[in-house]
């Protein structure tokens, strides 16, 4: 950019980070924050109590989907490059990445699943991807074949007559050997999540099933196998991998999740939680909440995801998540690059203020698909590249009576408007606020001589 432009900008940050009151616990941006702020490529000031490995992490588990889709990703100065790499100079330190068992249909041609068809392989190149990238990976094993969720928890095909007994040396054994070969494969693993969002219920266990919500009925020791496993990938390989669970609904039943925890005897090391501020409320009970749960029970605390629109706009025929206000429960923040940047901003902050009462125990955040932007239609059952494809249905048959939650059709993006990335793949100034909630330059705004 040209000297005039910059210092056009930077003024006009200014200008608006001195008008601007953070909603994180009702604070106001003080003379320090606002020149941080003036040299900020998002426009945010930068976050304090964050230790030097603070997870500052995105979930791009779709990214092969969507490349294979046409997909490609370019810098804030439209200059191209590999995903990983623009990430990295971003800030990104930390990438998360899904696996389901099984996610193709069990009849040839055994089409996937869609949502990034996220099997064991896909983990393995990602993660070397990111690996080499300078990145640490943290695994988020679903224990299901597709989504699992509040909503729903289907155990795998090949599970599905197996009792508790059996289940409980499938976690294991799924576990250890998954991360074995991730391992030998070079992937830099540095937490292993077991379970996703296993609000009482994993696997086809627990309260959605049994009307057992206590965690008491099998779930706690399906859990606990996945935390042996990972006690052991640490013994053979010399490593020290942080076993993390994880939770959603922080605010209306986080305690009680880690009390279940504790009662149930888990020997886990984080308690994470989905956070998305328009869905979740305020950032400021959420560092409240998560500080209780570190200090109460010696846990490490994170947000495993989150997330926020940028807009309203949908970029393909696929309806998503959020369409207008309406899907908005809270509205701290303005559906805008900006309203974006700061609620991102918050969520980190909020994690990183736990460490003012224990140092060490907020942990990091991590944005869910900030890569996940709309691509052709006809290449969404063909590579995975949309949230479901038409053989997903064929999954849910096997346990319900109707396709509730799944598809029978190939579907898109419903995400188009919460990644981090325009409808073109080209980052936004949101993407940079891993750099600056460190007040560190960014190394990917280059000069495109505009």
């Amino acid at each position: 950019m040209k000297r005039k432009k910059i210092q056009k900008l930077a003024a006009h940050v200014l200008a608006l980070a001195s008008a601007a009151v953070l909603c994180l616990g009702g604070g106001t941006f003080t003379t320090a924050d606002v020149v941080r702020a003036s040299s900020s490529v998002s426009g945010v000031a930068a976050v304090s109590n964050m230790p030097d490995d603070f997870a500052k992490g995105v979930d791009i588990s779709a990214v092969i989907a969507l490349e294979k889709s046409g997909a490609s990703f370019s810098r804030l100065d439209g200059t191209t490059g590999d995903i990983f790499d623009i990430l990295s100079e971003a800030g990104v330190n930390y990438v998360r990445i899904r696996i389901w068992n099984n996610p193709y249909d069990s009849q040839p041609p055994y089409k996937g699943y869609g949502a990034g068809n996220c099997d064991l392989y896909n983990a393995k190149v990602l993660g070397k991807r990111a690996t080499d990238a300078g990145m640490k990976v943290l695994i988020d094993f679903h224990y299901s074949d597709f989504w699992a969720d509040p909503e729903k928890q289907f155990a795998p095909k090949d599970w599905a007559d197996y009792n508790l007994a059996y289940k409980k040396g499938a976690v294991y054994n799924f576990t250890y050997q998954s991360l074995q070969e991730l391992m030998d494969y070079g992937v830099n693993v540095g937490m292993v999540q077991i379970g996703n969002e296993t609000n009482s219920t994993m696997s086809g266990v627990g309260g959605i099933y049994d009307g057992v919500w206590d965690f008491s009925s099998g779930v706690a020791e399906l859990m606990q196998q996945g935390c042996y496993a990972v006690d052991d990938i640490n013994r053979t390989y010399g490593r020290s991998i942080l076993k993390v669970l994880h939770f959603t609904d922080l605010l209306e039943n986080g305690k009680w999740y880690a009390e279940c925890m504790a009662k149930q005897g888990v020997d886990y090391d984080v308690f994470a939680t989905s956070f998305y501020p328009m869905w979740h409320g305020s950032t400021s009970d959420l560092a409240s909440t998560l500080t209780y749960i570190a200090q109460k029970y010696d846990k490490k605390v994170m947000v495993a995801e989150t997330a926020y629109p940028f807009t309203y706009d949908n970029a393909d025929s696929q309806g998503n998540n959020i369409g207008d206000e309406s899907g908005m429960v809270c509205s701290d923040y303005s559906v805008s690059v900006d309203g974006q940047a700061q609620a991102l901003r918050d969520v980190f902050a909020a994690v990183a203020k736990v460490n003012e009462s224990k140092w060490g125990y907020g942990i990091g955040a991590f944005y869910w698909e900030p890569e996940w932007i709309a691509v052709d239609s006809s290449t969404w059952g063909t590579y995975g590249s949309g949230w479901a494809s038409s053989s997903s249905g064929n999954y849910e048959r096997l346990y319900t009576s109707s396709v509730q939650f799944y598809s029978d059709y190939d579907g898109g993006s419903t995400w188009d408007n919460m990644t981090l990335f325009d409808n073109t793949g080209k980052a936004m100034k949101s993407l940079y606020v891993f750099n600056d909630i460190s007040g560190a330059s960014a190394q990917a705004v280059q000069d495109s001589g505009e």
